[in-house]
């Protein structure tokens, strides 16, 4: 999942950029943070309402692992996706500089656990006594159940760098690195 979670946030950064320099071109520090507050809800939305794209990128990156336990991809999605919301608490423009305060709302799968239950199949004779197909049902259970058992809960607050370039507000390299940490899935 963790691979996930970083090609997810690349991809989230280099949207953001794409967003942000479309709706600059105002000089108003007013007008500016609306820029930041617009591009960061157009890049956050599609998670928060399980956006058909959002939920065939999660299945893409997870295809070998969901066919391998045999996992619907989809419901996968939907189920790590359940919960989660955000907000921008802030936004400060100074200058060619500014920052935004995001608070995102998720699940926090715990890979250890999921390990674990891999681990308990494994070592339980009833499960070693399965067919294959038996076997990928038994996990594909243990493993939505799991995260359905998750609740999605408000995260540590993330401050985001932003500079102005031209006419582009874009993430410092830190802060595009650190929308890395902003997703679980």
């Amino acid at each position: 999942m963790k691979v996930t979670k970083r090609i997810a946030a690349l991809a989230a950064a280099a949207l953001m950029v794409a967003s942000l320099g479309v709706f600059t071109g105002c000089s108003a520090d007013a007008a500016n943070e609306e820029v930041i507050r617009t591009s960061i809800a157009s890049e956050l939305d599609p998670y928060k309402n399980h956006d058909s794209s959002v939920i065939s990128q999660i299945q893409q990156q997870n295809a070998v692992a969901l066919a391998t336990v045999g996992m619907d991809g989809q419901e996968y999605a939907n189920a790590l996706l359940d919960g989660f919301d955000y907000s921008i608490e802030d936004v400060t423009v100074n200058g060619k500089e500014a920052t935004a305060t995001i608070v995102m709302t998720q699940k926090d799968i715990d890979e250890t656990e999921a390990e674990t239950i891999m681990e308990e199949l494994a070592n339980d004779p009833e499960f070693m006594a399965m067919s294959q197909d038996e076997r990928k049902t038994a996990v594909s259970d243990r493993i939505f159940e799991y995260i359905e058992s998750v609740e999605a809960a408000p995260q540590e607050p993330v401050t985001l760098e932003f500079v102005l370039n031209g006419n582009t507000w874009e993430p410092t390299e830190a802060s595009a690195t650190r929308l890395q940490s902003l997703f679980t899935f």
